[in-house]
This record gives structure tokens, sequence and C-alpha cells, in this order.
């Protein structure tokens, strides 16, 4: 049987160094802030999203120290099923930085126009919500673009030991042609990751591919995955390729977000 659940796109998994060769194309990451809201917050955290983090996300996009910025709200599940009200995702070229000083912070914070003070800022967001944690994710493929509006399934890999390679050529040999297909005629967009940070046997994933929709219509029906993957690659059964998929890695969840926020320069 074919899984409905994998096109949005696969994210980067740690099977290797941060670092990149030389010659080599940069390398992109991703660092995923997850939040949680406190009770009865949910209004005024989304307000301050809109009046702080949006426009602070936005100077640091447009100096360059950011290559884009998404905020994702969660849509299934939700409330105290989610692990995160809020996906907070900064991309980068190259492995993050540090985080800003206090003083970078203020001077962005002055040219965003924002006029508490950094700590008054920080004092609110912890009054508001919780961290509940960061990812840093290594991309190894990406198919189309994200837009405003959209949605976003959030499929977590745990690849099996001693079995990144293969899963990471099964994505980018196998479905990454198929996600080109469906960029091209129905607007998706498709990502592969590793988990770089944190890292170690205990953890719940170490991969992610994303399926990317355009619109809440465009989720429900989702692609014709069988006459796709039939056209890219006539000559490969996806029954045989799923299955193996399978045998390397688990899912242990599938996440659903709305796509709140894109910013990009």
């Amino acid at each position: 049987m074919i899984n409905p659940i994998r096109l949005f796109g696969t994210f980067v998994i740690g099977v290797s160094s941060f670092a990149v060769a030389y010659g080599q194309p940069q390398v992109q990451f991703a660092r995923d802030t997850c939040v949680k809201v406190k009770d009865g917050k949910a209004q005024e955290y989304a307000k301050y999203l809109q009046d702080v983090t949006v426009r602070l996300a936005k100077v640091r996009v447009d100096a360059g120290v950011i290559a884009s910025y998404t905020i994702g709200q969660a849509v299934a599940p939700v409330g105290r099923a989610a692990r995160c009200d809020y996906h907070i995702v900064a991309l980068y070229d190259g492995f993050p930085p540090e985080a800003a000083s206090p003083e970078q912070t203020a001077a962005d914070m002055k040219k965003a126009g924002i006029s508490m003070s950094r700590e008054a800022m920080i004092a609110k967001r912890d009054e508001l919500s919780n961290l509940v944690g960061v990812d840093v994710w290594r991309y190894r493929e990406k198919v189309g673009t994200s837009q405003k509006g959209g949605y976003a399934r959030i499929n977590y890999d745990n690849i099996h030991a001693g079995m990144g390679a293969e899963w990471a050529t099964l994505e980018s040999t196998g479905w990454k042609q198929l996600a080109e297909a469906a960029s091209k005629e129905y607007g998706t967009a498709w990502r592969v990751a590793s988990l770089a940070m944190p890292s170690g046997a205990s953890l719940p994933y170490n991969g992610m591919t994303v399926d990317i929709f355009p619109s809440w219509a465009a989720l429900g029906k989702g692609i014709p995955t069988r006459a796709l993957w039939n056209k890219v690659h006539p000559d490969v059964d996806i029954s045989a390729h799923l299955n193996r998929l399978s045998t390397i890695r688990d899912v242990p969840r599938i996440d659903t977000v709305k796509l709140i926020e894109v910013i990009t320069k």
C-alpha cells in the first residue's frame, strides 16, 4: 500500500560531520524552536509574534543573517496533545551562528521599531510561553518553495543504526524526482533533513521529511502518487521502494502545521 503521507519533504539527518568539503555547494541548516503557549495566553502570544518576533525576523533576514524565517502553527495534533503549539524555524546558509549578543539584539530591535527593551521583550515572551526545545537540522534536499498560508506535514523518521546513508540515497534518487514533478504540476514542495543537534541513540527521531501544500484544500486532496511515480520512475516499482524504506526507518510521529509566516528577502 502507498503511504499517502510521503509528499511534504524530508529534513536532513545527522549521518555526517557538520563540515562541508571545499568546493561543495553550501549546506543549509535550520534551527527549529518548539514553543508551547501557556494556558489562556493564545491570543496574546499570537499578537506578540506579529508585533515582536516577525518584525525582528524581518530585520535579520534583510541583513542576511538568516536566509528565511518560517512560523508554523499546530493543526494536528493541537492542544495538550501537541508537543509544539508553534514551530519557529530560522534557515541559515551554513551552520547557524551563535545567538545574537544583547547589544546586537537591542540594535536589531531598534531597526525593527520595537520600543520595549530587550529585557522586557524576554520577560513578555516568558510570561506567555514555554520553550520546549530546539532542534538543528541539516538540509539534504529541497524541492519547491513554501508560502504563507500553506500547510506542512512533518514526517519524523527514526533511521535505524547504520542505515543513514541508504535512507538519504533512497530519498534523493526516489522521492525527490516525484516531488519535483508534483511541484511543477501542483505547487507543492518537499524537504529532507538530518538531525544535527541534539544527537544520541535515545532520541525518538533523527531524520525528517516535510510535505508542503499551498492550501488546506491541496493538503486534503493530496497528489496522484502512483501516477507521478510511474512517470518519473517507469522502471522502478513504487511498492518495492517504499517497502525498503519501511525496513530501514520507522515514523514515530507526524505533525501538521499551518505556515502563518514565511519571511524571505
